[in-house]
């Protein structure tokens, strides 16, 4: 008898668990379609969209089981995953084009546990005045789609996570930012004085968080190269910009600065290579569309 129960509660609990799959397939399928209109002609179709997707999405994100679900279809449709190395957390962001001159970006999240809490992410960007020198709540969060997470020490308590982002910013320029997430009494934080930069002719300073500005029509990397064991950044000049109102663009050179983790902290590093290259070394990108290179994002 006692056998007979215990095959009936692992059928049970095989059926239970593949019908919360099951469920979880259909949210997918439900958010993507959301997610896809986001990307719409008409910019009404889009912020309707949005709303739609950010509120199914809260729900979701919200139910037991939920952190397990991979939501791996979102790559299709622009919507950046990213699981954390000590697999704590992970964050959702997405893209809004309000315009072409006005971009928002909405975001979670996620903490990993059978009941997971979540943190919306409400993008203020706008009313930073000084990003180089902020540190942000979750309300405030300096808003980016996010392509890559890297841990900075493999220490448990106060662990700082480096976040690598996008952001469409205008018709003329994009922007690359490196952020800086910790968690303060249980409540995410962005931003940290870990970034040791020394220019040439300027004083060292020390930034919060590091973000450089380039042409629309160029790609500009910003990542960590696990191989170097370092951020690789390309080294940005002024150009004459194919817009006529804009005058000059800063575009990449071909040159390549970077930051080396030490104690804590990204040091600043100038000319990583000794000599000039036609290429960027490759970094594997951590976010694609599913269909072909994003013309946004471009080269991480």
């Amino acid at each position: 008898m006692k056998a007979i129960l215990s095959v009936l509660s692992a059928l049970m609990f095989i059926t239970s668990v593949f019908a919360q799959e099951n469920s979880f397939d259909e949210y997918e399928k439900e958010l993507s379609e959301y997610a896809f209109n986001m990307m719409d002609t008409i910019s009404k179709n889009r912020a309707i969209a949005a709303e739609s997707f950010a509120k199914r999405l809260e729900e979701v994100l919200q139910m037991p089981g939920s952190y397990e679900y991979p939501f791996s279809k979102f790559k299709e449709v622009s919507v950046s995953v990213l699981p954390s190395e000590d697999n704590k957390f992970r964050i959702f962001t997405w893209q809004l084009c309000v315009n072409e001159n006005h971009f928002i970006y909405g975001g979670f999240i996620q903490m990993a546990g059978d009941q997971p809490k979540i943190f919306a992410l409400t993008d203020g960007s706008e009313a930073v005045r000084r990003p180089r020198s902020e540190v942000l709540d979750a309300d405030e969060w300096y808003g980016v789609l996010y392509y890559n997470i890297k841990p900075m020490s493999k220490r448990k308590k106060n662990k700082y996570y480096t976040l690598f982002g996008f952001d469409a910013n205008s018709l003329y320029t994009r922007r690359k930012v490196m952020d800086v997430l910790y968690f303060e009494n249980g409540e995410p934080k962005f931003g940290a004085p870990v970034f040791n930069i020394q220019e040439e002719g300027k004083l060292p300073r020390t930034d919060h968080r590091f973000i450089i500005e380039y042409s629309g029509t160029a790609s500009a990397t910003l990542n960590y190269n696990e191989e170097l064991e370092m951020i690789i950044y390309d080294h940005l000049i002024p150009f004459p910009s194919p817009y006529q109102d804009e005058g000059n663009a800063m575009m990449p050179d071909g040159s390549y600065h970077g930051f080396k983790l030490k104690r804590g902290k990204w040091n600043n590093v100038d000319k990583v290579f000794t000599h000039v290259q036609q290429n960027a070394p490759i970094v594997k990108p951590k976010l694609g569309t599913g269909r072909g290179k994003d013309p946004l994002l471009g080269n991480r």
